[in-house]
């Protein structure tokens, strides 16, 4: 009698970025293609793949004690392997291997489309691999991502990171900018509408700085995924205002399936402070961008990054920030204390002088104004009426459904499960500074 052999078992545990989660979905769909089985136990596993971000401290010390946590896994089934992916493996390396005991692969951020063949060459030769040569290397292969979501989807348009900003190890582990065919592109999304998807978010260091070979950029593009039929959403995350050009505030405004959300960061809303961080434009360009943004967009909302306590920023330097952000009335803002990273311009030769009491008291103060800015936004929101895509039941409340305006606003409603996957009109009746109330008014058929 022949006995059945039980499917391996794979576990993926992502930090970091949208980037970080959409990578994992590839590997988790090279695994699928051999015949793995997903698990959200790693101690259940038999590959346990750990990918990583090292923008943020915090991210990479949680990475790399969880993967130290498996030593003790690994003396009871030897059988077990232990890969680390994303950009703590390409930044440090072998490295890693001396600080993880336990490791097994060390994958970098554009070879890890070689996960299962490096497995495979761990279990035959028992030796331990780094693999982070093929920085720079353009994908070559067709990648079948196994995305969690049904409805909204990640795709990749661009790698790497062409800019230097002196605060940021995204160019050191993400290679030089390649950008995507856009033909590739949009058969991506195409086959992703034929499974039944409705919205995707294209991602990117620096979308629109998007250039194929053939001098196609980011406008062609929006344009293009823009004339696919069955497609409802098209969102692209994240800008850079060094690369923000008309063609493409022109192609936002003309595309109606792009929705109406800019995140553009600024980081500091002084002018030395962006200098020193190299961010290549000033404070009024910022300002011109988004009020030429508004113009042709009036309905957007505007999102943004800061920085606070970055190397010698003054009081009167971190008050040109908070009346940047009084002017600009942003919609939501993701706003971090400056920590060095080693291998960064600003961490090798700069000096960290600003005090942490500091560094925490303008952070604090940042996170008032913007949160009193978003309520009163949210406020003003009331009585307006919404598309809203249905993506889901409130994790909080099984009587209500919750999901996303155009603008990329949170909204919670009552309605039955029937409406996930359709489009919505609300009227908002309530909200806070992160999620809005409504009433739904009238459902999908409105936008045929």
């Amino acid at each position: 009698m022949i006995t059945a052999t039980a499917p391996k078992k794979f576990s993926v545990i992502t930090y970091g970025c949208q980037m970080n989660d959409h990578d994992s979905e590839i590997m988790e769909g090279l695994l699928r293609s051999r015949g793995y089985e997903k698990t959200e136990d790693e101690h259940d596993a038999d590959v346990v793949v750990f990918n990583t971000c090292c923008v943020r401290e915090g991210a990479e010390n949680r990475a790399i004690q969880r993967a130290q946590s498996l030593a003790a896994a690994k003396e009871r089934r030897p059988g077990l392997v232990v890969a680390m992916s994303g950009c703590v493996a390409q930044d440090q390396g072998k490295r890693l291997l001396d600080r993880i005991p336990s490791l097994d692969i060390v994958i970098g951020t554009r070879d890890y489309i070689r996960l299962p063949e490096l497995i495979e060459k761990y279990q035959i030769d028992g030796e331990r691999i780094v693999a982070t040569e093929d920085i720079d290397k353009p994908f070559s292969v067709n990648l079948v991502p196994i995305r969690e979501q049904k409805l909204k989807g990640f795709v990749n348009i661009m790698y790497g990171c062409n800019n230097s900003c002196t605060y940021c190890i995204v160019p050191k582990t993400r290679g030089e900018e390649w950008s995507r065919p856009l033909a590739e592109v949009v058969d991506e999304v195409r086959g992703m509408v034929a499974q039944g998807y409705r919205e995707v978010m294209l991602l990117g260091q620096n979308v629109n700085s998007y250039m194929t070979a053939a001098r196609e950029d980011f406008a062609d593009l929006l344009s293009a995924l823009n004339e696919i039929d069955g497609l409802w959403r098209i969102r692209y995350t994240t800008s850079n205002p060094k690369s923000c050009r008309d063609r493409h505030i022109e192609a936002v405004a003309g595309c109606d399936k792009v929705m109406e959300n800019l995140h553009l960061p600024v980081q500091s809303g002084n002018n030395r402070v962006l200098r020193m961080m190299k961010r290549a434009y000033n404070v009024e360009r910022y300002r011109y961008l988004v009020e030429k943004f508004r113009a042709q967009n009036p309905l957007h909302s505007l999102t943004t990054d800061i920085i606070v306590g970055f190397p010698t920023e003054t009081e009167e330097e971190f008050q040109d920030t908070l009346n940047l952000v009084r002017d600009m009335r942003y919609d939501n803002a993701f706003m971090f204390i400056y920590s060095p990273r080693a291998g960064t311009v600003s961490a090798d030769t700069m000096v960290d002088d600003v005090p942490m009491k500091v560094k925490k008291d303008r952070l604090q103060r940042l996170i008032d104004l913007q949160e009193s800015i978003a309520f009163e936004k949210n406020q003003e929101e009331i009585g307006r009426l919404h598309e809203v895509l249905v993506e889901g039941i409130s994790k909080k409340d099984p009587g209500q459904l919750v999901g996303h305006t155009r603008t990329f606003k949170r909204v919670v409603f009552d309605g039955n499960a029937r409406l996930i996957g359709s489009r919505v009109n609300v009227t908002i009746t309530g909200g806070n500074g992160h999620t809005l109330m409504g009433d739904v008014v009238t459902r999908e058929a409105s936008f045929a």
